[in-house]
């Protein structure tokens, strides 16, 4: 792994079991410090943050063996195929499969996968992925493997907790598959609600300047680095303002800048997949967020 890649930094975390390497550049900075930014502006951070990922990892990606597994769908907004191509001027087979969120707690998650299209069998995969109970990848992995053997596995991910890792390096250790993470910025611990990746998670481990910053963003509340519906910022920006106003709520931040896209949502039906991260705030009286939809 090169360590040092065009203002990038990759650096291990020690005492952990998982390989992991926390990422640190400017544009990470972007993209997990500014939870307004949206539409294109994020699709560019996003491709920035993937550029230095591949760059760190290009001397362990065999040209002719190593191919995309494609997480549908919040896995596109990592566009590692592109940064692939710019950063190494290479092409990157592509293998896609669908997963749908059946349930979540804080340190699991049912994972239906309903669609695969596995026609780029390779020794090495990539996977870019947000990474919290780990769960999704896991279940990506496992019908990858009913078909095709696979030998080591990069995961990179712009926001992913070690618990996470740890669960999909498990996974893979018992089937002789190696692993490897690339996270930005931090290895998060994952908040109760299975949801939130914070800085200010007691269990993150990340430099002491992103704790200060985020808690001066966030006026030290636990807030997601991500929100809870990570790339819907350009796939859905609507249900994203909508989510992006539930946590505003949840957290006392309704005047906080960092909300401001924020818009209340007249269609609770689109946020039933995150219901999970916030129902369990719904006791309190001083939550004004609507038990069922009508």
């Amino acid at each position: 792994m090169i360590a040092d890649s065009g203002g990038s930094v990759a650096e291990p975390v020690g005492g952990v079991a998982p390989r992991i390497h926390i990422v640190h550049n400017a544009a990470l900075e972007d993209l997990l410090f500014d939870r307004g930014l949206t539409g294109v502006g994020f699709r560019r951070a996003c491709l920035r943050c993937t550029r230095h990922f591949v760059a760190h990892l290009a001397d362990e990606l065999p040209p002719d063996d190593t191919a995309e597994l494609v997480i549908l769908s919040k896995g596109l907004v990592y566009q590692l195929a592109e940064a692939m191509t710019a950063e190494t001027g290479r092409n990157l087979p592509a293998n896609l499969v669908a997963t749908s969120r059946e349930a979540v707690s804080q340190d699991s998650a049912r994972i239906d996968v309903p669609y695969a299209c596995l026609e780029a069998p390779a020794g090495t995969l990539i996977i870019g992925d947000t990474v919290a109970s780990g769960a999704t990848i896991v279940a990506a992995l496992n019908r990858y493997l009913e078909i095709h053997p696979v030998r080591r596995v990069f995961v990179v991910s712009y926001a992913g907790t070690l618990i996470g890792a740890t669960r999909i390096a498990d996974f893979c250790s018992a089937r002789g598959i190696d692993t490897a993470f690339l996270y930005g910025l931090a290895a998060f611990g994952l908040g109760a609600n299975g949801f939130d990746l914070s800085f200010l998670h007691p269990e993150t481990i990340t430099r002491a300047r992103y704790v200060r910053r985020a808690r001066e963003l966030f006026r030290g509340k636990a807030v997601s680095a991500v929100g809870w519906d990570f790339g819907s910022q350009c796939m859905a920006p609507r249900k994203y303002r909508h989510l992006g106003w539930v946590e505003a709520e949840l957290w006392n931040l309704t005047t906080s800048d960092a909300f401001a896209f924020a818009e209340e949502p007249a269609d609770w039906t689109e946020l039933a997949h995150e219901r999970p991260a916030y129902e369990g705030a719904l006791q309190s009286a001083d939550l004004h967020i609507p038990r069922e939809n009508s």
